[in-house]
């Protein structure tokens, strides 16, 4: 029988299989639906076994949730059954008389305000669970008879000393889109420019250095052609040093401007090391993105 499980509302399941495999990349198996019921079978007969049969019952905490009979049914089943529940609450919600009740006493871990910390302390819970409950076998399973043991042989073994939950694949980046931890960086920036980009890098500060310039020239006349002699003779000592500023500041932002041009084409094409790729919905989208 599977570890964990997972008790969602349909309208959450993308959160849910992102916490999900986050779970079992830390080794712990789980059971949830619809991917665990065999074929031919329903729910109405593979959900009981599994919930009697875990050692830790997640709830994916939501409004969503509250408004689920099935979620309500498997909760109620899991505090009958004498589970550890751990509800993982997904928004800020004012729980139900029913909700209340049987969560009376169940630490909650708060992902709608620290996500990674909050989904760090479950994996950290439910490794002590699994580590320290022993396995249950449902009533009315049947269990194969285990082969004979064989003698035990001396073996000397190393044990490594015990780290805290794999999280590798999630570091506090949430996809905007779906809200998934399930997401992964793309493939390193490519140092060296191709031909495009090479030449936006060229063309785009020299054509800024020309037309910055003459928009210069053309408002200073425009100006002093409005103007009287006095002041039109102050303009035009100062036309020098506004056509160097403007020339300068064409370079500048044409640097600024081709340089952001080849960020951008870089993520499109899947090179910048900044970019990520939710694994659930496919969106590519930079850290802190909304």
């Amino acid at each position: 029988m599977r570890q964990v499980f997972i008790s969602y509302s349909t309208k959450d399941q993308l959160q849910a299989e992102a916490v999900r495999n986050v779970i079992e990349q830390n080794g712990i198996t789980c059971w949830m639906a619809p991917r665990d019921i065999p074929g031919g079978s329903n729910y109405t007969r593979e959900i009981p076994i599994a919930i009697r049969g875990c050692q830790a019952f997640v709830l994916m905490l939501s409004q969503n949730a509250q408004n689920s009979h099935w979620v309500l049914k498997e909760l109620d089943s899991a505090v009958n059954a004498g589970k550890v529940i751990l509800p993982f609450q997904l928004e800020d919600i004012t729980l139900t008389d029913e909700f209340n009740f049987l969560l009376t006493g169940a630490q909650r871990y708060d992902a709608y305000q620290k996500k990674a910390e909050a989904l760090q302390n479950l994996v950290k819970r439910i490794k002590a669970i699994v580590d320290t409950a022993p396995q249950e076998t449902p009533a009315g399973d049947e269990v194969p008879a285990a082969p004979p043991a064989e003698a035990p042989k001396p073996v000397f073994e190393f044990k490594k000393p015990e780290k805290g939950p794999d999280l590798s694949a999630f570091d506090g980046v949430v996809c905007p889109a779906c809200g998934s931890v399930d997401v992964q960086k793309l493939s390193g920036k490519i140092k060296a420019r191709d031909l495009p980009e090479t030449l936006m890098g060229i063309l785009m500060p020299a054509a800024l250095a020309v037309v910055l310039p003459i928009a210069a020239i053309f408002l200073l006349g425009l100006i002093s052609a409005f103007c009287s002699t006095e002041v039109s003779m102050m303009i035009l000592d100062l036309s020098v040093p506004v056509i160097l500023a403007a020339f300068t500041v064409g370079i500048w932002l044409g640097m600024c401007m081709s340089k952001e041009w080849i960020r951008r084409r870089r993520i499109r094409s899947h090179r910048a090391v900044e970019e990520y790729r939710c694994n659930i919905c496919r969106k590519q989208f930079l850290p802190g993105e909304k």
